[in-house]
């Protein structure tokens, strides 16, 4: 299928639909060195995506190789030395490409603020890649609690902070952005929130920095251009009065729009979309002139 979709802003933007997308779910995408990381449903071998006992979708995250539009080609999914079928999506990854962290499941249920049911909560696990065996030596961040939520890690640019959501005690809206310390990434500091500024009292998701140091994230809060829209906040700023800046179309459009990424040249990348003339369910895309 190749279904491209180009929309033009400020004379500069251009945003394309991805032609591996179908009727199931593409988001989060992340690109590392020669390879771009993305999650996907997990299928049966007739294709039908495969749901949990609560019927929600159950991802995966796979990998593939960009060709000079921007393309994702020769998607697979990832080699991993822990069987089964566990949840793994909105990954984060350090520079060198050696850890990912991504979002997973508690094994046991928990009071979910988030739904308002006991399920099994998100939770963020870190892997490192092993050449040879694939991603391995899988663990559960210690914070990580059965009775709250914590989703979409996404390493600051020296490796240094963990950016992440989360519902737990003191958040404002249904989730909130977190962030800790890493230590080789072997060790991790106090959860600490992000102001109250960053943060509203509707639903933040999806944080990511990009290379000069800027946090983008998604909120569905109010005065936005659609359900779900993406947002800037300059890390690095000293201003006292500063506030998150809605990104301009066609970045954000009436639908949701999420899980922002930009290549370490500022001016390329992806997002997800769930907006018109999409796919179908989540719907990945490339931008330029950004």
């Amino acid at each position: 299928m190749n279904s491209s979709l180009v929309l033009a802003q400020s004379d500069t933007v251009e945003v394309r639909q991805l032609s591996l997308n179908s009727e199931l779910d593409h988001f989060a995408a992340r690109v590392v060195g020669n390879k771009v990381f993305y999650s996907h449903n997990l299928t049966t071998k007739r294709g039908r995506p495969i749901k949990d006992k609560y019927a929600g979708f159950v991802y995966g995250i796979y990998e593939g190789e960009l060709n000079s539009e921007g393309e994702i080609i020769n998607g697979k999914p990832i080699v991993k030395t822990e069987l089964g079928q566990f949840n793994m999506s909105a990954a984060t990854y350090s520079k060198d490409g050696r850890f990912m962290y991504f979002t997973s499941n508690q094994t046991g249920k928990g009071a979910n603020k988030l739904k308002g049911i006991d399920t099994y909560n998100l939770l963020i696990r870190r892997a490192e890649y092993v050449e040879g065996k694939g991603w391995t030596n899988f663990e559960t961040l210690p914070f990580c609690k059965p009775n709250n939520n914590f989703a979409h890690p996404a390493l600051s640019p020296d490796g240094n902070t963990l950016y992440f959501i989360s519902d737990i005690r003191g958040t404002k809206g249904k989730s909130d952005l977190y962030k800790v310390t890493v230590n080789n990434h072997q060790t991790y500091g106090e959860v600490t929130k992000l102001s109250e500024v960053i943060n509203s009292s509707r639903t933040e998701i999806f944080p990511f920095v990009s290379s000069d140091n800027v946090l983008y994230f998604t909120s569905n809060r109010r005065y936005g251009k659609g359900g779900l829209d993406i947002y800037s906040y300059d890390l690095n700023s000293k201003d006292p009065e500063q506030k998150p800046i809605s990104l301009d179309a066609p970045i954000n459009s009436p639908g949701d729009d999420f899980s922002f990424f930009l290549n370490e040249d500022l001016t390329s990348g992806y997002l997800s979309s769930r907006r018109l003339k999409g796919a179908g369910g989540d719907d990945l895309y490339y931008f330029t002139g950004f």
